[in-house]
């Protein structure tokens, strides 16, 4: 059964890095996206790298043989063993189907301060 937990103030959190911290024996990661937190357990679903100390980048898109673009509005985690990228709002694999995903865990905001359940 998932218990809640107290995790951080949000004023802590920055978009595009990463706070870390040990609950209930489990690494969790949280950042800001678009203003909104977003929990996820620290570790790479490919090889169970520390992802949170990936660097999130603006997704690559690629609109034609010739074209490509940066997408900072639906940025990316890339993990920092392989290189693998994780888009931040579903958690999916960026660039090819796999069903791996980022473990996304849920929160909650009450009275400036961020609870996760795990």
């Amino acid at each position: 059964m998932k218990t809640k937990h107290y995790f951080v103030e949000l004023g802590v959190l920055e978009e595009g890095r990463f706070v870390v911290r040990e609950v209930n024996n489990r690494s969790v990661g949280a950042t800001l996206l678009h203003g909104q937190p977003v929990v996820i357990l620290n570790s790479c679903p490919h090889a169970g790298a520390p992802i949170c100390q990936g660097k999130i980048t603006p997704k690559l898109v690629i609109e034609s043989a010739q074209a490509l673009q940066l997408d900072a509005e639906h940025p990316v985690l890339r993990c920092p063993w392989h290189g693998w990228e994780f888009n931040l709002e579903d958690g999916m694999v960026n660039g090819f189907n796999s069903r791996l995903r980022l473990a996304k865990l849920q929160h909650e905001l009450e009275n400036d301060s961020l609870y996760i359940w795990i």
